[in-house]
């Protein structure tokens, strides 16, 4: 009869710890853990990424049964860890203190209960930190904090906030009143001040000349040109290498592939702007100069805002409905991001050409925008001219005229075919005495 309880208590013992082993294991998914055991003497332990406050658990429940008590701090320690025990090899108690002291904790034991705790900095290793101020030359703020911050682990930038916000997201300091949700967020300052380590204030030192430097500018020359021809006539793209030919060395690319751009390696801009305008197709519908820092961003309108219908809305309480207007921009729209390297320039180019009809379908008393745009990056060198083409629109005019009482077959009828093409010719050239 003992040996038929002793068989049941060992049976609901074997129960209980499988259930305890498979809700720990619905805990994390990443556990893989094996324990057997006997006694302190005779346990093994198989852990496989599985995390430190869990781990902490198992090991006093079912190895050790010993009282204990884990801090809060130990407790929020989120990472995984990996090892494997066998008490025939070595003393448990022995390896778990020297486990839980590489890890940073220290077991205090008082009263038979033991007590993990992180462990405690001495005032001889506290680490001395200091504060520095710097007034970037060239390059703002926010820049060089987020480029410098992932360099430092002890020390860090006071402009950087609790909440994280992108450069173009950046305001004033001045104009964030303290106190308010928006003092949390990431600003931007004319002033770096730095705290940390003695080395990380002298490692900033030598780093900050390197990167706070001039970030470069440019002069781009352009020429807007929209060009008529018919369809017999080929593209106003091949009219424009034919011209420009005879003066420049042209570099056209793989010729086995379609391409809608071309580069000349000597000349000026001047120089090519006589050559196409010396044909009366080619139309010049826009000359802007432009000066743009890089990374920044240069945009040239040249036509008129207008007035579209937006949102209806209706107030509260009234039935009479509320009819927004919306100015929206036409003309030559042109806008040019570049970035200055070492020796070359990449620069996106955004080129629009639009306007507004009457509208005959939809609503009809907001006009259509009828436009023609063009996106596209390019890597030039300094003072090279590029043409961009592309942007083409067919036309098929149709005329009839004659006296309205003859008849229909006496009048006189006439078709026209015709081609319109947007040109881009585009200089870019360094500020050499930016760039030092």
């Amino acid at each position: 009869m003992k040996r038929i309880v002793i068989a049941i208590c060992c049976f609901m013992y074997l129960q209980s710890y499988a259930g305890i082993q498979s809700d720990s294991k619905n805990v994390s998914n990443q556990i893989n853990s094996q324990v057997a055991y006997q006694d302190e003497k005779n346990v093994k332990f198989d852990f496989q990424s599985v995390p430190v406050a869990q781990v902490i658990s198992l090991v006093y429940l079912e190895a050790l049964k010993q009282a204990y008590v884990i801090d809060p701090a130990v407790l929020k320690d989120d990472r995984l860890v990996s090892f494997r025990f066998d008490a025939s090899k070595g003393d448990l108690r022995t390896f778990w203190r020297g486990f839980m002291d590489s890890l940073g904790f220290q077991i205090e034991t008082r009263n038979n209960v033991d007590y993990l705790l992180p462990k405690k900095v001495s005032d001889d290793t506290k680490v001395t930190m200091d504060a520095w101020v710097y007034r970037p030359s060239f390059r703002q703020a926010s820049y060089l904090t987020g480029l410098l911050s992932p360099l430092f682990t002890t020390g860090g930038f006071t402009v950087n906030r609790a909440i994280r916000a992108p450069i173009g997201a950046k305001v004033k300091s001045e104009n964030v009143p303290q106190g308010s949700a928006a003092a949390s967020i990431d600003q931007d300052s004319d002033i770096l001040v730095f705290q940390g380590t003695v080395e990380e204030i002298a490692k900033l030192k030598s780093i900050l000349p390197l990167v706070d430097t001039p970030s470069g500018e440019v002069v781009v020359n352009a020429v807007i040109y929209e060009v008529t021809t018919g369809n017999s006539q080929g593209s106003a793209f091949g009219l424009a290498i034919n011209l420009l030919g005879g003066r420049f060395g042209i570099s056209v690319g793989d010729p086995s592939a379609l391409t809608n751009s071309i580069s000349l390696k000597a000349g000026s801009i001047d120089a090519a702007f006589s050559a196409l305008s010396g044909d009366t197709r080619f139309k010049a519908i826009s000359t802007p100069r432009l000066r743009v820092k890089s990374g920044a961003q240069a945009r040239l309108t040249v036509g008129q805002d207008v007035p579209t219908l937006g949102a209806v809305t209706y107030l509260q309480g009234g039935s009479q409905a509320v009819q927004s207007v919306e100015y929206r921009s036409s003309g030559v729209i042109l806008e040019l991001s570049p970035i200055v390297r070492e020796s070359s320039i990449d620069m996106t180019i955004d080129q629009q050409i639009s306007d507004f009809a009457k509208t005959e379908t939809g609503v009809n008393n907001s006009p259509t925008l009828t436009k023609r745009e063009l996106s596209t990056t390019v890597s030039v060198s300094d003072g090279e001219l590029v043409l961009i083409g592309g942007l083409t629109q067919d036309k098929d005019t149709n005329t009839h005229s004659g006296l309205p009482f003859l008849p229909t077959l006496l009048h006189s009828k006439s078709s026209n075919e015709s081609r319109t093409e947007i040109l881009l010719l585009l200089q870019v050239s360094m500020i050499r005495g930016k760039l030092q």
